[in-house]
């Protein structure tokens, strides 16, 4: 299970990273948003793994438990909303990006 966090924090940071720059890059607003929630549920992933790994068993203090739960919840909260508000984009994103491919404007 340590193996795997950091792995997670890695691709997520990655995935977050890369988001970001291509939201920079993209022309239309409801795509845009798009990017960004994706960026946003990355970046909760990237908070959730290092609370978990602070909750394993080899670092049982309170301190620690305190701080692995205060930033699992934090990652929690990003993941849920920006999947909420991903749900909710998503249908505006494909019809801006349909609009933009059929006028031939898109990148």
């Amino acid at each position: 299970m340590t193996v795997v966090i950091p792995i997670v924090m890695a691709i997520s940071i990655a995935l977050y990273a890369y988001n970001k720059f291509k939201r920079f890059r993209t022309s239309g607003e409801a795509i845009k948003q798009w990017y960004q929630t994706k960026a946003m549920i990355a970046l909760g992933f990237f908070i959730l793994a290092p609370g978990l790994l602070f909750m394993l068993p080899p670092m049982w203090g309170v301190v620690e438990f305190i701080v692995g739960l205060v930033f699992s919840l934090l990652g929690l909260v990003y993941v849920i909303y920006g999947s909420k508000y991903y749900r909710k984009v998503l249908p505006f994103a494909k019809e801006e990006s349909e609009a933009m491919r059929v006028s031939g404007s898109g990148k």
